[in-house]
């Protein structure tokens, strides 16, 4: 097995590795939802602890690991959605594009998997 294919698998399978490829360090209770397989969570966090920072890394890590997957950043309001989808385009553009994009708008991703 490749060194580059070995990395890939080890991201594709922990979602708290993933984070740390991007220079994030998660708190424990990140760490526990980034490793979680609930299909629903409930997070009771204060404000700026960094639940859309999490939110955003799965979102993308969904994106990129299980092909064909349609995600959908949303909030009460547009402004909201847009600071989400922000994080994920920025994690996708700071891991340097890892799968092409067949478009990447302001709003919108569409990756080519």
């Amino acid at each position: 097995m490749t060194l580059k294919l070995r990395e890939d698998l080890r991201l594709a399978l922990d979602r708290a590795t993933f984070a740390r490829e991007l220079g994030l360090e998660p708190d424990p209770w990140q760490e526990r939802l980034l490793r979680s397989s609930s299909d629903r969570m409930l997070l009771n966090c204060c404000r700026q602890s960094g639940k859309s920072t999490m939110t955003g890394l799965i979102a993308l890590h969904r994106a990129l690991y299980h092909p064909g997957s349609l995600i959908l950043c949303l909030a009460p309001a547009l402004r909201q959605s847009q600071e989400l989808f922000g994080k994920v385009l920025g994690f996708y553009r700071d891991l340097g594009r890892p799968i092409p994009a067949q478009a990447e708008r302001k709003l919108s991703l569409e990756l080519e998997n």
